[in-house]
């Protein structure tokens, strides 16, 4: 990967943010650490994706805890985006060269 393509994703990466607006999805410890770190409505700057064939982990920037994308809306730039649906989050779809 070129230096210019990584640094372009670098920068769109520090444009994504997650609202936390799905209180009731994922699993009960997803509830609770979303009640113990997070504000219904509230945005936060996404520092790294992990997403795995059947789970997304999300790490939220000054946050030292794992939440589970269900939980969340996306948004880079101010628009929506499904990070699943994107290569640039979704390694797997990505192409192999």
């Amino acid at each position: 990967m070129s230096t210019k393509s990584s640094l372009k994703r670098k920068e769109r990466n520090d444009m994504l943010k997650a609202k936390y607006t799905h209180p009731h999805n994922g699993y009960k410890v997803d509830k609770i650490n979303c009640e113990r770190y997070l504000k219904l409505g509230e945005s936060y700057e996404v520092c790294s994706i992990s997403m795995g064939q059947s789970h997304t982990y999300i790490f939220l920037k000054g946050i030292d805890c794992i939440f589970n994308s269900v939980n969340f809306d996306f948004y880079e730039d101010g628009e929506p985006i499904i990070i699943q649906r994107d290569p640039r989050y979704n390694p797997y779809l990505r192409r192999i060269v």
